[in-house]
């Protein structure tokens, strides 16, 4: 509208340049609002810094934009390169074009995974759509408004641990089987073509082609340079332990998450870093089972570190914690699976050779990157297969599952089931039990320390000693029905 006077003509119409400035103005404001929300934990705390890392990260604008919604201008082309060719495999008639990035024939077998099971065929295209939509800001929402370490912890798990899992069990295998049955034709994909190659700045003769052609070379590398008998074997194996039910019916990979979110308090602890909320880390054992020495982690070699830690595992008082929280079912599950370990050996021995024949680096080199490291590995598997103490502290690792039973068939042991204290408790009595039906069982049965020394050296020879002296209640009873001259 025009607000004017006859008297002095003056027109009130906004001009332009005000209109320019109030669209500035408005873009701000929108712009303010459409900002990350800052970190809802204490300032003092942990969480705090790590919500402001990422909502720093965010905002800088290096893969998403800088609201939360939508990838960056510097990713956005390459998804959507990626998107419109693999998201053909949905298309009732772009099914059937050929694909820049798989080829025909590979084209065609990850169409017919689709039609078998949808979450699987496209997960590539169903990534991206998650990506470019509202799941990754409601992520960063969420997890910027957790006020608690479990809060945050939670969110994690809603949003990408539980969901990558369960998409992991479903898919995995099957996306990899399916991909190593056309691998074998990735050199008509056109994305291995010089002239693709070129565009995406990735250098076409470089020295490590060995004169070879850049589509013949990397045609080679993915058919039979890369060692997909072992990978497949790891993947087979992780992904069957991960998958597979715990003695509760929860999944494994639901107790690899509790387990490391337990490390993480216990991380918090022994650096004095303040933690958001009250933990939810078990009171019932010493503050010490919980608190590392991380210096030694910091800077001691793995010799160092290892005995560090077999000095704090044998701590009888924290056994039991030790055996909840890292040694459950599932552990022993991974750790006494010998083709997940043996896989893990051939994995690391193909992936050095691959190195120093393909791309010519030194055996030191690649010792250094494998084999010093697969060695340390070999042995903590060693270890863990059979953790015991020499001051007697012992930990259970039995496969998820398995039967647990003693003595005769069909007869359940009263100690299944139970863990740390109560179950040595239980086993002390059924040792103490079994002593008594027994004939010429020793009276020093289920005795321990100075007290077993003592009882088993009085009866030794015809010393006189009463051997039942120093004991109390059961144990001198006990003594004294194997010893009735005594009474």
């Amino acid at each position: 509208a025009v607000v004017s006077t006859q008297s002095t003509g003056i027109s009130l119409q906004p001009s332009y340049r005000m209109r320019f400035l109030l669209c500035l103005a408005l873009l701000g404001v929108g712009a303010a609002v459409a900002q990350m929300p800052d970190p809802a934990a204490g300032s003092r705390t942990f969480l705090y810094q790590l919500q402001m890392g990422l909502k720093m990260w965010v905002e800088e604008g290096s893969v998403f934009k800088p609201n939360g919604m939508g990838f960056s201008s510097a990713v956005s082309t390459g998804a959507s390169f990626v998107k419109t060719d693999i998201c053909r495999i949905k298309h009732p008639v772009a099914k059937n074009h050929e694909s820049a990035i798989l080829g025909v024939a590979c084209k065609a077998a990850f169409v017919g995974l689709y039609e078998d099971k949808p979450q699987c065929g496209a997960f590539l295209c169903d990534l991206i759509e998650t990506l470019e939509g509202d799941a990754p800001l409601e992520f960063f929402e969420a997890f910027l408004g957790a006020t608690t370490d479990d809060d945050a912890f939670q969110v994690i798990e809603d949003h990408i641990f539980t969901p990558l899992m369960e998409w992991n069990c479903d898919c995995t295998l099957d996306v990899l089987d399916t991909f190593m049955g056309c691998k074998s034709n990735m050199g008509e994909a056109k994305i291995l073509s010089v002239n693709m190659a070129g565009l995406a700045g990735i250098d076409t003769n470089a020295p490590y082609q060995k004169g070879k052609g850049f589509n013949a070379f990397w045609s080679e590398f993915i058919d039979t340079t890369i060692p997909w008998s072992s990978i497949r074997t790891v993947v087979d194996r992780f992904t069957a332990n991960v998958c597979s039910n715990d003695n509760r019916g929860d999944k494994c990979y639901s107790y690899f998450f509790d387990t490391v979110t337990k490390l993480y308090q216990w991380y918090m602890k022994s650096t004095g870093l303040k933690p958001a909320g009250r933990s939810s880390a078990s009171r019932k054992y010493d503050s010490s089972c919980t608190t590392f020495n991380m210096e030694v982690v910091a800077t001691g070699g793995f010799t160092d570190i290892k005995e560090a830690l077999v000095n704090k595992m044998c701590v009888d008082e924290c056994s039991g914690l030790y055996q909840d929280t890292l040694f459950g079912c599932c552990t022993a599950n991974m750790i006494q699976d010998n083709e997940l370990t043996g896989g893990l050996e051939d994995l690391a021995t193909d992936l050095k050779d691959l190195v120093v024949d393909t791309f010519d680096y030194s055996e030191e080199e690649a010792n250094a990157m494998f084999s010093l490291y697969m060695g340390y590995a070999t042995e903590a598997l060693g270890m863990l297969r059979n953790p015991t103490c020499d001051n007697g502290v012992s930990y259970d690792m039995i496969p998820c599952g398995a039967d647990t039973r003693d003595g005769e068939e069909g007869e359940m042991s009263p100690c299944a089931g139970l863990k740390g204290k109560k179950k040595k408790k239980c086993e002390a009595a059924e040792q103490e039990g079994s002593g008594e039906e027994e004939e010429g069982g020793s009276p020093c049965d289920g005795l321990k320390g100075k007290k077993k020394k003592k009882c088993m050296a009085a009866q030794e020879g015809d010393s006189g000693e009463n051997p039942c002296a120093g004991l109390k209640g059961k144990k001198k009873k006990k003594c004294m029905a194997a010893n009735p001259e005594m009474a």
